[in-house]
C-alpha cells in the first residue's frame, strides 16, 4: 500500500478569505476556478458574470433546431366583427428551450392591423409592451429585421415560459365584412437553455 501526500487545506471558514501567499493545492482536492492577483497577492475566484457570459455565448452557437413558418401563429377575426374589436393569440417557447429570433414576419389581412406583444419586454400599463409603436395598417406583409439598427439590434432571446403575443385590431369603420387574419412567423434558432 502506498502512502499518498496531499497538501493541507486552508481551515478557513467558506467565502473568507485566506492568508496572503497561501496556494492551494492544485490538481488533488481543489478545482480551481479564479485567478491570482499580482497587486493585492491573494486568489480571487472568478466573477459569476464571466461564467454566466459564456454559457450566453455558448447557448447562441449550438443550435438544436430551426425556427421558421412551422412556427407561425395565426388570430382569427370573425366576420361581422364591430370596428376597434381586439383578439389575440399567444405563442409560447416550450419550458427547457431558448430561442434566438432574428426576424419577425407581420401579415394582415384587409380590414385589420396588426402588432406583437413581447412578454420579456417592460410592461405597460401591466400588459406586456407592443414590439410595434404602431400597429401595421391593414392589407401588409413586413418582415422585421430585430438585429438591423433601428429595431433591437440583436437577436431577440427568448426562455421558456416567454410569449410572443399577436393582436388583430378592426380598422374598417363598418367593421369586417368577411374573417380576417394577422398571422406572425417568427424565423430564427432554437438551442438548449444553458443559464
Amino acid at each position: 500500500m502506498t502512502k499518498e501526500n496531499i497538501p493541507q487545506q486552508y481551515p478557513g471558514y467558506p467565502g473568507a478569505r485566506p492568508p496572503k501567499g497561501w496556494v492551494p493545492p492544485l490538481g488533488q482536492s481543489l478545482a480551481l476556478i479564479g485567478v491570482y492577483d499580482n497587486e493585492s497577492g491573494a486568489w480571487m475566484g472568478l466573477p459569476l458574470q464571466v461564467l454566466r457570459e459564456a454559457l450566453l455565448n455558448a447557448e447562441a452557437i449550438h443550435t438544436e433546431d430551426r425556427i421558421d413558418e412551422r412556427d407561425k401563429v395565426e388570430v382569427t377575426i370573425p366576420d361581422a366583427s364591430a370596428q376597434d374589436t381586439v383578439k389575440t393569440v399567444e405563442l409560447e417557447v416550450p419550458a427547457g428551450e431558448v430561442w434566438f429570433l432574428n426576424r419577425l414576419n407581420l401579415i394582415t389581412e384587409a380590414e385589420v392591423s396588426g402588432n406583437v406583444r413581447v412578454s420579456k419586454f417592460p410592461k405597460t400599463d401591466a400588459i406586456d409592451k407592443k414590439y410595434l409603436g404602431t400597429d401595421q395598417a391593414a392589407g401588409n406583409d413586413e418582415s422585421y429585421d430585430l438585429a438591423e439598427a433601428g429595431q433591437l439590434g440583436a437577436d431577440l432571446r427568448l426562455i421558456g415560459g416567454d410569449k410572443l403575443s399577436v393582436m388583430a385590431t378592426v380598422t374598417a369603420a363598418g367593421g369586417t365584412t368577411a374573417a380576417r387574419k394577422v398571422t406572425l412567423s417568427p424565423y430564427g434558432r432554437k438551442a438548449r437553455r444553458l443559464v
